[in-house]
């Protein structure tokens, strides 16, 4: 096999079909032996029935692996990976806003520097304006707080299959598979593609998720919230020094000084503020250590 394609499906009743019909119709006419592995990721509406149908009538290149439960985009294409021959492996979303025509792109790039990761890198986002602002804001973070992000990281991914399977065994508190290719390998590529707008349906991603995802992943995955904590701990150590060191000349010079309620609240206040902050990053990793220990599956393949 050549390439194994791999597509979480979460909500994609009125596109699969027409994913699936790009999809053969690019790898024919570049003559590649392909098989499409779809997992239902547990979503909505009724992807599930529509992938059966697709697996009854293409049996020969079609896979689908149904998951017991709901676990997230990332856990639903490390499933995929286990099913996968292709010597590359292209992970892409199921609204077609990915084009199937641009995996010659990703294979063309890959060939280039014998690269281990190709990323699709889109040339303008087809969401929101809101939405494209934040996404690129987040991105932006999340790449200067991880060592060895690739900076333009997406879904729409080639990846050599050796290194897709190192994935599988992997264990964290939080899936982030981009994370993960950061700890395997700095041999990463990357060229432009487009990016469509939605086929059909609405995203399953709103803002707040994308919010919430990247919170995981800045805690999971980087030491940023802590090293923000040890150095606020120490610029408010000196501030506080140095306004005490003013504090007692002033009163050993003009002696005009009355200790008031105002400043011990301020004080306080401060003090106060500082450690709930410290105990609630903190509180951010112990309950990811927790989860890590605790052993929780990936995904569960029902069938």
């Amino acid at each position: 096999m050549d390439i194994s394609i791999v597509v979480p499906v979460y909500n994609g009743e009125k596109t699969l079909e027409a994913l699936h019909s790009q999809i053969v119709t690019f790898c024919e006419a570049e003559q590649l032996k392909h098989e499409i592995i779809f997992i239902n990721d547990c979503g909505p509406d009724n992807s599930l029935t529509v992938l059966k149908k697709l697996k009854e009538a293409f049996p020969e290149h079609i896979k689908v692996i149904e998951l017991t439960r709901n676990y997230g985009q990332h856990n639903a294409i490390i499933a995929g990976f286990t099913a996968c021959s292709g010597e590359m492996i292209i992970t892409m979303d199921e609204d077609l806003q990915h084009q199937p025509k641009d995996i010659k792109r990703l294979l063309s790039k890959q060939k280039e520097g014998d690269y281990d990761v190709v990323y699709g890198v889109n040339e303008s986002l087809e969401h929101s304006r809101f939405r494209n602002i934040t996404s690129r804001i987040l991105k932006k973070v999340l790449s200067y707080a991880i060592e060895n992000l690739h900076k333009e990281y997406s879904a729409f991914r080639l990846i050599k299959r050796d290194i897709a399977l190192q994935l599988v065994g992997m264990r964290n508190s939080y899936t982030f598979l981009d994370g993960y290719l950061s700890w395997i390998t700095n041999n990463v590529g990357s060229t432009r593609v487009e990016h469509k707008e939605r086929f059909a349906g609405e995203s399953s991603y709103t803002t707040k998720k994308l919010v919430e995802h990247s919170i995981n992943i800045l805690f999971t995955f980087s030491n940023i919230p802590i090293r923000i904590l040890s150095y606020s701990s120490i610029l408010i150590f000196f501030i506080t020094l140095i306004y005490s060191v003013y504090i007692v000349v002033r009163k050993l010079i003009y002696d005009d000084l009355i200790a008031g309620f105002p400043t011990l609240i301020i004080a306080v206040g401060i003090g106060v503020s500082f450690l709930l902050l410290g105990l609630g990053i903190i509180g951010e990793y112990t309950y990811r250590i927790n989860l890590k220990t605790t052993k929780r599956p990936n995904y569960t393949i029902k069938k």
